[in-house]
């Protein structure tokens, strides 16, 4: 019993890191491409 909460909450601390990493990384990401294209509307207005 005191096996299986202890793999439960394992668990529960790696996933809990990864969805932190993947948001870290989607907001990088979204910046990165919102910054890309703000450039690109500047070049097409000119």
């Amino acid at each position: 019993m005191f096996f299986a909460l202890l793999v439960y909450a394992a668990i529960i601390c790696i996933v809990v890191r990864i969805i932190k990493y993947f948001i870290r990384y989607g907001i990088d990401y979204y910046f990165e491409k919102l910054a890309e294209y703000q450039k690109n509307q500047k070049h097409t207005e000119d």
